[in-house]
């Protein structure tokens, strides 16, 4: 349970140190290619410590990692897109739906089984999500809220297929760190890459104060979030890591109201809390 609390805690760190490097004048490649990269090294400093390998046996491998890291990729920066134009606490209840659409995917195209109260939590959670985006809660100063509100609806869909993608070509039975060494890498490379192609550069930090936010993010909201949810899996299985999951979009909420000045009205506290509600019913009834 504290692993578990641990993971989903510092996971909803990552809209704290994000935006402060938005602000800080860094673009949304910059802080993503930094995020991934930071993290993707000190696994593999770690891979390497433990004598693991971490090189890829076949192409079946290699396919099934590449496509998955650009679903990560479209995850981290539509969400990171929300986090700058919608409240960031929003943005991370909206992604943390994707449990919800990976049961609605499974009924509609995998032939899984239909079952009531999956199809009641699929309906409380989009009444949440309407509450959310009818609220004033998710309007911040200076965003387009029809973009964040997008982009977050895009990347739990992303987040969702990134799971549902992993399950059926069982790309889980890569061995899980040199797995999520790839996942990061590939992803900072991705970053970097389109930094230099949409930005025409790829910004390098020389201030302390960026530094500080990079390492959280990039090790307290990212590598700390992967270590201690996998331990958590191991001890006390996913289902009830998944419920406690719902300490990430909390800890963003209660993170932005204090430190980035946003707000919390009834109507969104209505909406999160079928949302959260709506998620943790579906994991439950999940027999896998």
């Amino acid at each position: 349970m504290f692993y578990a609390a641990i993971s989903s805690a510092s996971f909803g760190f990552s809209p704290l140190f994000s935006i402060a490097l938005l602000t800080a004048g860094l673009t949304s490649f910059d802080v993503l290619s930094y995020r991934w990269l930071i993290a993707g090294i000190v696994l593999m400093i770690y891979a390497l410590i433990k004598k693991k390998s971490l090189g890829l046996t076949s192409f079946d491998e290699a396919w099934k990692i590449i496509i998955l890291s650009i679903l990560r990729s479209v995850t981290s920066v539509t969400l990171l897109i929300g986090y700058a134009n919608i409240s960031s606490g929003i943005a991370s209840t909206i992604n943390f739906m994707y449990p919800v659409i990976v049961a609605l995917c499974m009924m509609l195209f995998f032939g899984e089984k239909k079952s009531p109260v999956d199809i009641g939590a699929i309906c409380v959670s989009i009444f949440g999500v309407y509450l959310l985006a009818s609220g004033e809660s998710i309007v911040v100063e200076g965003g387009n809220t029809g973009l964040g509100l997008i982009c977050s609806i895009i990347s739990a869909f992303s987040f969702a297929a990134y799971y549902i993608f992993m399950k059926q070509v069982k790309a889980d039975r890569i061995e899980v760190v040199k797995f999520t060494t790839w996942i990061m890498m590939l992803s900072a490379f991705y970053f970097i890459v389109c930094a230099f192609v949409f930005e025409g550069k790829f910004q390098i930090i020389s201030d302390g104060r960026s530094w500080l936010n990079i390492l959280g993010l990039g090790l307290w909201a990212t590598m700390v979030s992967n270590i201690t949810g996998v331990k958590a899996i191991r001890r006390i299985g996913p289902t009830h890591t998944s419920i406690l999951g719902a300490l990430q979009p909390v800890t963003a909420l209660i993170l932005g109201v204090i430190f980035l000045g946003e707000h919390l009205y009834l109507r969104s506290v209505i909406g999160i809390i079928l949302i959260l509600v709506a998620v943790s019913i579906i994991v439950m009834h999940q027999k896998n």
